[in-house]
């Protein structure tokens, strides 16, 4: 292993529990009912394809526009003030992956000027080597545009590359590019046939660092 390629939204950090919740109000404010199930088909789907997703399950009727502009309203509110947690145990796995010599890339269907906002309040951005967004490619997330891009950009082979993802779309797209995948868990459960695509699951980032052998201990 190489180099590792992390999602962002989930498997860094918890945005997509604080992401359902404007969702949930805004929908329940118009008379309308989020599931899990539901939801968690547009995880780690890029902001330009999720229309297509509401407007098919809520009909034709659906205001999406109204509703997806109040919602990245307050998505930006929550961005510029930093109103995000590390997924426990990111800082030192990712310092964990530069003593050891471990390229660190961010593949992430955010957008750029939101991504390095987040990066900067939250310290993380000086982790990676380099970065792909999710305004920069034509296909998102299960499309593996994204993941072929940052191998390529990994100057490394796909063998010796990794994803971290933590949604179906993510994962999907990660193994269509010929990556091997861990999952870091989130409360969005996925199906039985996209784990089985998952090489480990993990909780958090302590567990990934005593899986890969890069405890403190190996550190001193």
């Amino acid at each position: 292993m190489r180099c590792i390629l992390f999602d962002m939204d989930g498997t860094l950090i918890n945005s997509e529990a604080k992401y359902y919740a404007i969702w949930d109000q805004l929908l329940a404010d118009n008379g309308y009912h989020l599931t899990v199930d539901f939801y968690r088909h547009i995880l780690g789907m890029p902001m330009s394809g999720i229309q297509q997703t509401f407007t098919h399950h809520y009909g034709t009727g659906f205001t999406f526009d109204t509703l997806f502009s109040a919602f990245l309203k307050q998505r930006t509110a929550l961005v510029q003030h930093g109103n995000f947690e590390l997924i426990p145990g990111t800082r030192t796995f990712l310092e964990a992956c530069g003593h050891h010599q471990i390229s660190c890339g961010l593949v992430t269907s955010s957008y750029r000027n939101e991504t390095q906002a987040i990066l900067e309040k939250l310290d993380l951005a000086s982790y990676f080597q380099f970065a792909l967004f999710g305004d920069e490619t034509q296909h998102g997330k299960p499309d593996p545009e994204i993941y072929l891009q940052a191998i390529a950009k990994s100057g490394f082979p796909p063998d010796e590359v990794v994803a971290f993802e933590d949604s179906k779309n993510g994962i999907l797209s990660a193994k269509n590019a010929g990556l091997a995948v861990y999952r870091i868990e989130n409360p969005v459960p996925i199906d039985a046939d996209i784990l089985d695509l998952v090489t480990v699951s993990f909780s958090n980032y302590d567990e990934a660092l005593e899986f890969f052998h890069l405890n403190q201990e190996q550190l001193q």
